[in-house]
């Protein structure tokens, strides 16, 4: 299920990706410092073996929290606790961050939030939640040379056989990685804030494009 889920997201989410991404309705990073909790990270991290089988790891998906999570202290985000959510929490964070993405830019903040996230923030005391959901591809090392080769060979020998007029390549099944951002407000059971980044070629294990994608999506909350 969550296979085929994340083939059908992976086209919708590359139509999608030249709208208008962000969702901002006045609220402020001065108020999120004082009244704002972490909540998740929640990740969907597939795995992409040697023989271009997919499919999802939850020790990866884990791993990919906790990266998001160190990250986004590291970057100076102001929250003054962390709410880890369970697996249920989890399912229902990344299906209404998915949801979003195809509603009208201004019409993010009509839909209410999921209940259980809405209790979650109401038991901790606070108002403000800002939670952040990643769903990406990492995959085999030497499989993705392998695929590489083979796309370089059958370009050099079509090339030969054909006396240079036909070249034909293939594509090699790469790294993805995509986050999503959004500030819960458990007082009005609504979204004050939704950013996403567009779906990209990059590692969603790696420190370093990870960082570069959260400081993008975030940027608001950084000093």
């Amino acid at each position: 299920m969550k296979k085929t889920l994340f083939l059908f997201l992976l086209v919708a989410l590359a139509v999608s990706s030249c709208a208008t991404t962000r969702y901002y309705a006045g609220f402020t990073p001065e108020t999120a410092g004082q009244d704002m909790v972490l909540l998740g990270p929640a990740s969907d991290i597939y795995y992409l073996d040697k023989n271009n089988n997919d499919s999802y790891s939850d020790t990866l998906s884990t791993v990919s929290e906790t990266l998001i999570a160190g990250l986004v202290e590291e970057l100076g985000v102001q929250f003054s606790d962390r709410i880890e959510l369970d697996a249920d929490e989890k399912e229902e964070a990344a299906a209404f961050m998915r949801y979003l993405i195809n509603q009208k830019p201004n019409k993010r903040g009509d839909y209410a939030i999921p209940f259980c996230l809405d209790e979650a923030l109401e038991a901790q005391g606070c108002r403000y939640g800002l939670l952040l959901y990643a769903q990406g591809m990492t995959r085999d090392a030497k499989g993705y040379a392998k695929d590489v080769a083979k796309s370089a060979f059958l370009a050099v020998a079509t090339a030969i056989l054909t006396l240079g007029t036909v070249t034909m390549y293939t594509t090699a099944d790469a790294f993805s990685s995509q986050i999503f951002a959004a500030v819960l407000d458990a007082e009005t059971n609504h979204v004050t804030f939704y950013n996403y980044t567009p779906l990209q070629e990059r590692n969603p294990l790696r420190p370093d494009p990870v960082r570069k994608q959260l400081r993008s999506v975030i940027k608001d909350f950084l000093k």
